[in-house]
């Protein structure tokens, strides 16, 4: 099913309160990451290393998961070298994220629907 499509289910879903009380035309708005632009290397590297440092991870045990070297890990998270976009699946599942909430997008569309009463 189409992401906007659910977003837009659940904001409906929200707002069926404001049907009860007469209010049915209302505005809802979203963002969503423009995949076409492409993703902002650098700021999706920080927020992983942010990830990491607030979950309490190790270089040791994101290497063992990965099945690379503690000092592979320590490459990317400090030198400046990015890691291999395969890690992502597996970096997710160690922070309990889902990949999507690990990129960080050079752009973001803005929509806004109005839901009016016919």
């Amino acid at each position: 099913m189409d992401e906007r499509y659910e977003k837009i289910m659940e904001i409906i879903e929200m707002n069926r309160f404001r049907q009860r009380l007469g209010l049915l035309d209302y505005t809802a708005c979203w963002e969503e990451p423009d995949r076409v632009k492409g993703l902002d290397i650098e700021a999706t590297k920080k927020r992983v290393c942010d990830l990491i440092k607030a979950k309490g991870l190790k270089d040791k045990t994101i290497a063992d998961k990965l099945g690379i070297t503690p000092q592979a890990v320590n490459k990317w998270r400090h030198k400046g070298s990015f890691f291999v976009i395969e890690n992502l699946y597996v970096l997710s599942g160690l922070l309990g994220v889902s990949v999507d909430k690990l990129l960080v997008p050079v752009a973001v569309k803005k929509w806004e629907i109005l839901i009016e009463k016919r």
